[in-house]
């Protein structure tokens, strides 16, 4: 589990750095750093249950607020990493934090269960 954490880990990173030419790179960075620096946390062995699942229902609604776009997004913006068209933008946002809600959750998950043994 911790070399899966470790390939989160630069996952998020990576996904923070490609936000820079985002319209809004801050927050979106900011964001993906958080998730980076709980998946550090897991592949060094260290993780926190409630800092994940804190982690886990701030991704959850702001996925909620972006799924909508999901029910029109075409297959297109999703088969590249290069960003073709602007409308492509909030599908793929919201798969992105879709993802790491997912995985924080699974980290909280995990770290619960350790805490258990």
């Amino acid at each position: 589990m911790r070399i899966v954490a470790g390939m989160f880990c630069a996952l998020f990173v990576l996904a923070a750095v490609v936000q820079l030419n985002d319209p809004d790179p801050l927050l979106w960075s900011l964001a993906y750093l958080l998730a980076a620096a709980l998946s550090f946390g897991a592949a060094l062995g260290r993780s926190w249950t409630l800092a994940n699942v804190a982690a886990s229902i701030f991704f959850g609604a702001w996925f909620g607020l972006l799924a909508p776009s999901l029910v029109q997004a075409e297959s297109a913006a999703f088969r590249s990493f290069e960003m073709t068209e602007a409308r492509h933008e909030e599908p793929r946002e919201a798969a992105g934090l879709a993802l790491a809600a997912c995985w924080c959750a699974t980290l909280a998950w995990q770290s619960r269960s350790k805490s258990r043994a």
